[in-house]
């Protein structure tokens, strides 16, 4: 039998754990740095695609200074400190989007800005965060499970928010704004029968939105996705632009600034929707397949972050803006290649977009929060 002191080996590791200043300023310093390194990526995509713009590479870069900052200030607030502040938070995004129906900035055609002089934001690119975050917060706003009126209250709740963007009009936002706010509710333990009765009344309910609700352009849009090729020089210019773009990129690409279908201007919107196609153009398989990399790394610390978050709450909160993240990602790749129609999304912080960079870099800093420093 030994003689050893089963205090030994205790004895022997150190009694306080050492400061890693990194870990605490950061709080993960890994997903810090993937999220620069996408960042970092956007804007060299953002300089090639804009046609060397320097002045809308400028101004992106003031935006992701400030999302940056706004992260880490975020990431240090406890989740418990702001929770009664984001249930009610639903309120604020109700009252942004009933202004722009009313009082829309001028210059646009369709109400979906609200101009403050110094700059102008999109309210349902805040509703996307504000949403899912809201619906969190209400659904564990005691230490119990939630009721079946809290399914009832929090599904009405962002069909509401979808409908006042549905108004503006923006179906494909609308579209997204619910979904976002049905996936923390799916994640929060949804029951079974609900979601059948869901699928049940969104099956029947098709028909009559196809035809009262669907204005005469978003029903093309639709059918140019079954037959791009029915308008090429119309409807279907944008799909067939994009997927000739990214089909003559190959597995190596044309070269950085040497695409001929984004730099000759053949794509609409090349520096916010279709980002994407310059990426694969000018990078080819690589190029999208490390984009897919540095997109898959992130969504890892997210998702490790949230399974490992300390209570319910902050575990529902990580989760739900990884899958939101992953939502986005998924519609405007879908989107570009011509499998879903054209519904105006970005690629999550690559495209140009300072609400929208903002907003991510802001949600971040959420999921950030609900994780510990490495002291």
């Amino acid at each position: 039998m030994s003689n050893r002191n089963p205090l030994d080996y205790s004895l022997n590791k150190p009694l306080v754990r050492s400061f890693n200043p990194l870990s605490y300023i950061f709080k993960d310093l890994p997903l810090f740095l993937g999220l620069i390194t996408l960042l970092a990526l956007g804007l060299l995509m953002l300089f090639s695609a804009s046609g060397q713009s320097i002045s809308m590479v400028s101004r992106q870069l003031v935006f992701i200074i400030l999302g940056l900052f706004l992260l880490l200030f975020v990431s240090h607030l406890k989740p418990s400190s702001y929770k009664n502040l984001l249930m009610n938070s639903y309120w604020i995004g109700i009252f942004l989007l009933i202004y722009v129906l009313i009082n829309p900035a001028s210059g646009y055609e369709t109400s979906r800005w609200i101009d403050l002089g110094f700059f102008s934001f999109q309210p349902s690119e805040i509703v996307r965060l504000i949403l899912p975050l809201s619906i969190t917060a209400y659904l564990f706003r005691k230490d119990k499970e939630p009721q079946s009126k809290d399914w009832v209250i929090t599904t009405f709740a962002a069909l509401f928010c979808s409908y006042l963007v549905y108004k503006q009009p923006d179906l494909g936002t609308a579209i997204i704004v619910f979904t976002s706010g049905l996936i923390p509710i799916f994640l929060a333990g949804l029951p079974l029968l609900i979601i059948l009765v869901y699928i049940l009344i969104f099956s029947l309910i098709t028909p009559l939105i196809w035809s009262n609700v669907l204005l005469d352009y978003q029903k093309e849009r639709i059918l140019t996705l079954l037959d791009p090729s029915a308008d090429p020089l119309g409807s279907g210019w944008n799909i067939a632009q994009s997927q000739t773009a990214i089909g003559s990129g190959g597995v190596y690409g044309k070269g950085y600034l040497q695409g001929t279908q984004s730099q000759l201007d053949f794509i609409p919107e090349s520096h916010s929707d279709f980002i994407f196609s310059v990426i694969g153009e000018e990078f080819g398989l690589i190029g999208m397949f490390f984009l897919f990399i540095l997109y898959g790394f992130i969504l890892w610390r997210v998702f490790k972050i949230g399974l490992n978050a300390q209570s319910n709450f902050e575990r529902l909160i990580s989760c739900s803006l990884g899958f939101i993240f992953l939502l986005f990602i998924l519609i405007n790749v879908l989107m570009v290649i011509g499998i879903i129609p054209v519904v105006g999304v970005p690629l999550p912080l690559v495209s140009q977009g300072g609400t929208s960079i903002v907003v991510h870099l802001v949600a971040f800093g959420v999921i950030l929060s609900t994780k510990k420093p490495q002291l």
